[in-house]
């Protein structure tokens, strides 16, 4: 699930049009909006697979607050079906802003047939300083996991926290916004990854023990940890599997010392004036540095009982 990815909007008018220039006037980025999530699928798509993403994202907005604009975008295994569908976003991302080329948004690297192939699931973000529309494009596929499989859940809300964290990042500059979420996985993805799987856990129905099922089988990443190597270091790519899983297990080690709100709600609420270390220091107590090297230096190394009494 890496994320070069495709973000959500809800029905939101162009600027550009000259329609609500008075709304258009005033963000509203970061803001509990009623206004729910747009749903766009390809033409092999099954109803139900719209319908579990639609549950999946309600459950998630219900537990964490409604922010967008968003879109979902659902990709099957067809790759005509997908191109189509490509053809369709394109047309919306220039309706949204016409500044956009139709040749550019076709041309994009990790378009909806790339999806169709190889699967997987991403969130793209729009907020810049060179757009005229910002919001959160979710995209699902029907591989990896397919709707068949329990992952796909838990997916779907991985994604939407990332939904979550961005909104919470005002900032429409590259480099602000990405001193606030950090570039390498480790914070973004374990964050995402943790809460997700917290959240299914808590689900009517799933079983007692699927989180410390989930979260010991994130611990096989300690195998391909080298010897004095921090999370933090590892960027996304080939090795990123071991900043997702030991990144998930680091969240829930911070939530454990200072409680689920304090990770939850106080650090998101301080992280745009504080910025990120200063976000960190006053919800956590101790610098991001100081809790990295307790994690790495004492609390990887506890037996595996140990480890799991932090989670619930």
């Amino acid at each position: 699930m890496q994320h070069l990815l495709l973000r959500t909007i809800a029905a939101m008018v162009l600027v550009g049009c000259g329609k609500n220039r008075d709304a258009a006037e005033h963000d509203h980025w970061g803001e509990i909006t009623t206004q729910h999530a747009a749903f766009y699928a390809a033409s092999d798509v099954p109803r139900s697979q719209i319908d579990l993403t639609r549950k999946w994202y309600e459950i998630a907005s219900n537990a964490w607050g409604n922010y967008g604009p968003l879109e979902f975008w659902i990709i099957g295994t067809d790759e005509i079906a997908a191109a189509t569908l490509d053809k369709r976003y394109c047309e919306l991302r220039n309706q949204k802003d016409i500044s956009l080329s139709m040749e550019h948004c076709l041309n994009r690297d990790h378009n909806f047939v790339s999806y169709a192939k190889g699967g997987s699931a991403g969130l793209n973000t729009r907020r810049n300083e060179n757009e005229q529309w910002s919001g959160f494009i979710i995209t699902m596929s029907a591989k990896f996991p397919s709707p068949q499989e329990e992952d796909y859940k838990p997916v779907v809300l991985h994604e939407y926290f990332h939904v979550y964290q961005h909104a919470h990042i005002h900032s429409k500059n590259y480099s602000e916004r990405t001193s606030r979420n950090l570039e390498n996985p480790w914070w973004s993805e374990g964050g995402a990854e943790y809460m997700a799987q917290l959240l299914y856990s808590r689900q009517n129905g799933v079983r007692p023990h699927y989180l410390r099922e989930i979260m010991e089988g994130k611990l096989r990443a300690l195998k391909d940890l080298r010897a004095g190597e921090n999370i933090k270091d590892i960027a996304y790519g080939e090795r990123s599997h071991i900043a997702y899983d030991l990144g998930a297990w680091f969240i829930a080690f911070i939530i454990h010392k200072s409680g689920e709100e304090a990770y939850r709600v106080g650090f998101f609420k301080d992280l745009n004036a504080k910025g990120f270390e200063g976000a960190f220091v006053e919800n956590f107590g101790a610098s991001s540095h100081d809790l990295l090297d307790e994690f790495h230096k004492t609390f990887l190394k506890l037996s595996l009982a140990e480890q799991l009494k932090i989670i619930p």
